[in-house]
Order: structure tokens, then sequence, then C-alpha cells
């Protein structure tokens, strides 16, 4: 190194020599670095294995023995582990129910996992208040109820609607009563949880609050809502869709009703749905019909055939394929008494596609 100190070079010189040691320090200094913390990072890691495979072994032991559950021992917990162990716990929870959740439970309140939720929860960090919520809820705890409650109309959708998901697990009569009508209102939140969260509760609870919900909601509202309609009791649903189907001449609530058309009750005004001047209701009733059509509805979905709009057209001419009562040699007269152009070429289209041209 006696170069970086010679006398004889110019200033532009030594300046680069100087800035050439500087980089060869610094890119050694950060190669240490980045050795330490990769050795830090891999060792971590093997830890954090370890420790989740000496728990999960527990939690699968406790979920199937009750003596486990309350009297295995458990393995070391150190404080930088409790956000990896309610993490698994949760995930070993929500896989079970009945008698091994139970015993799921018992183990966590032996491992003060109650305790960590409540710590957590007083966190500022959304992602930690989501996971306390959704312990609170996997636990059941009656006590965190109200805690929980404020929550539903939280901003973060994550964490109103893990709260909504941890009530209905705490208490579910109580519960849904409260998240039913939101759901309209948070539009935010997922379908798909949604539909779990209404699933998990079971159409005895969720019947009568859904069709409360949906008779006295504005018809957007409706519209959104027939979306679960699926979910509640089928004489509930079957009640609640030939009222609306009476009642309502709201396009998109027509549309949804439908859908849900299961055929047991018929269908209420058919015959002017089939002439609705929104063409997406006429095809809906169209396919309804392919479904639950009787003899004397041919003449609807023939009348159908000849709709300005294609596919009206096509859907009405499926349900005519669809129709028990109508065998291969009756479907090719039905298409060739078509005097109508476009109903005929339909016609002519869908026998092709049940190989029956």
């Amino acid at each position: 190194m006696e170069w970086l100190f010679r006398s004889d070079f110019d200033g532009i010189t030594t300046i680069a020599l100087w800035s050439i040691a500087a980089v060869i320090v610094t890119t050694v200094v950060l190669f240490v670095y980045t050795m330490g913390l990769r050795f830090a990072t891999v060792r971590g890691e093997k830890r954090r294995h370890r420790f989740l495979e000496a728990w999960r072994e527990v939690f699968a032991t406790a979920a199937i023995s009750e003596h486990a559950a309350l009297e295995a021992p458990l393995p070391a917990l150190g404080r930088s582990d409790h956000t990896h162990l309610l993490e698994e716990w949760n995930r070993a929870r929500s896989v079970v129910e009945g008698k091994a959740a139970d015993n799921l439970i018992a183990l966590a309140r032996r491992a003060d996992i109650p305790d960590m939720a409540a710590r957590m929860m007083k966190r500022r960090r959304v992602q930690s208040q989501i996971m306390a919520v959704q312990t609170f809820g996997h636990l059941r705890d009656q006590q965190r109820f109200e805690v929980i409650r404020p929550l539903l109309n939280h901003p973060n959708t994550a964490l109103s609607i893990t709260a909504a998901t941890s009530l209905v697990e705490i208490d579910p009569v109580t519960s849904i009563a409260l998240v039913v009508p939101l759901i309209h209102e948070r539009r935010d939140w997922p379908k798909n949880k949604v539909s779990i969260l209404l699933r998990e509760a079971g159409s005895e609870l969720i019947s009568e609050p859904m069709f409360r919900a949906i008779r006295s909601a504005r018809n957007e509202d409706k519209t959104y809502l027939l979306q679960f309609a699926r979910l509640i009791d089928s004489e509930v649903k079957d009640a609640l869709v030939e009222d609306l189907i009476r009642e309502s001449d709201d396009p998109g609530v027509l549309n949804a009703a439908l859908r849900l058309i299961s055929g047991f009750r018929g269908v209420p005004r058919i015959a002017a749905l089939t002439q609705h001047a929104a063409w997406f209701v006429r095809m809906q009733a169209a396919k309804v019909l392919g479904r639950v059509g009787q003899q004397e509805h041919l003449a609807l979905l023939e009348s159908l055939l000849g709709d300005p709009e294609w596919w009206v057209r096509y859907r009405a001419a499926q349900s005519i394929a669809s129709l028990p009562f109508l065998g291969p040699n009756q479907l090719r007269q039905l298409r060739h008494r078509q005097k109508d152009r476009y109903a005929a070429d339909i016609m002519q289209q869908t026998l092709a596609e049940v190989g029956l041209a």
C-alpha cells in the first residue's frame, strides 16, 4: 500500500488511487456483510424449520388425542417465535372441526396462545391485528366478541372480513344478524370469503336474515345479495324468488332471480318475462324454460327464436333442444316449420351442435 502515500504523483492521480482503494475496501466490507447476513438468514431459517416441525408434531398428536392436548410436553418457545407459532396454530386449527378443534383449543390455552394474540392485537400493524382476530375466532373466545365487533366497519378490507369470520366462529347466531345486513354495504369484501362465511354458518342460520335483507334492500343491493341466495334454505329461496319475480320489474333483480329458479314452484308471469324490454331478461327466461318448461311453454320458446337479439334466439333454441318431451324427429319438424329466417338458422345451428342436423 506504499503507493498510496507516494508524493511524486500529481493530485488527480492521487485522488484516483485513493478512490480505487476506497472502492476495494467498500467491496470487501459489503462482501463480508452479505456473507454474514446470508449465514444468519440460513441459520435462522433452519431454526424456524426445526421449531415448526416440532410444533406441527404436537398439533397433529393433540388433534387426535385429548390426553396429548392436555398433557404432552410442549417444545421450547422464545419471544421471537410467537408470530410463527400463531401462524402455524391457525393453519392447523383451520382444517379441523369437532373434537379435534376442541383439542387444539385446549392445547392453545396451555401454550398461552390467547395471551400472545392479545398482545399482538395491541400492535399498530394491521397484519398483526388480523392474525390476532383470526386467532380469537379459532379459539371461539367469547370474551373477545365485543373487542372484535367494531372491526366490522374497519376501512381495511382484510381486517374487517377477518373480523366478520371470527365473530361467526365465536357466536354464529348473534354474528349472522350483524354480518348479513353489511354484505351489500361492504362490496369490498371478497365474494368467495363471504360465501365461505355464510356456508360455514349454515343455511338454517342465514336463511331468515338473508330473506329480510334482500326483501328490504334497494334494487341494486337486491341484485348483489341474490348472488349469495343459493346458500339459503331451498324453500326460503324459492319463496323469495317467486315474490321478487311477481313484484319487481327491475331488469337486474329479475335477471338475478331467474338464475335461482329451481322449478319446484313454477315461474310467475313467465310469458310477460319473455317479452321484457331488457334482452338479458328475455334470455334468462328462455334458459329457465329449458330447465323447467312444460309442453304448454313450447310456444313461448318458439316465439323467442325470432327475437332481435342473437343471444336470446340462441338460448331459446338450446332450451327447445333440451326439452325432454321432444324427440329428434319433433325437433327437425319444429325447425322446418319456422318461417322466420333467423329462427330457422338458429335452430339449424343448435341441432347441428347436438348432432341432429
